[in-house]
């Protein structure tokens, strides 16, 4: 499961002038991830940043701008089950499902996840 610290959080309408961020990168060895949010026209800043798969809003976010990578799972040629399922959290349901038609992670899990398969 993803760990998160939250460094900052405001609330303000979006606007023309407001820039959102978010990235996914692996330091250490370990998926982590960093969300920004910052508006000039109500001099306002967020940062949001955390270790392991980001919150799904960051994710869907991630995967809308960079596109997903179609992963095989198990079997000779796929992310071991036990990987998938330490990295995301799945459960016995959702590994299942994902054996038969495969996951879909954003380019950095990907090539985090393969670079962990022996």
């Amino acid at each position: 499961m993803a760990e998160q610290q939250m460094y900052g959080v405001t609330h303000c309408e979006p606007c023309e002038e407001c820039v959102r961020e978010e990235w996914q990168f692996v330091a250490d060895g370990e998926l982590r991830w960093e969300a920004y949010d910052a508006c000039t026209r109500y001099v306002l800043q967020a940062c949001d940043r955390g270790r392991g798969v980001p919150p799904r809003w960051i994710r869907e976010r991630i995967l809308a701008r960079e596109g997903s990578v179609h992963l095989a799972v198990g079997g000779p040629d796929g992310v071991p089950i036990a990987l998938l399922r330490r990295v995301y959290g799945l459960s016995i349901a959702e590994v299942v499902a994902a054996r038969g038609t495969g996951y879909r992670a954003t380019p950095v899990e990907a090539r985090y996840l393969k670079s962990s398969t022996p």
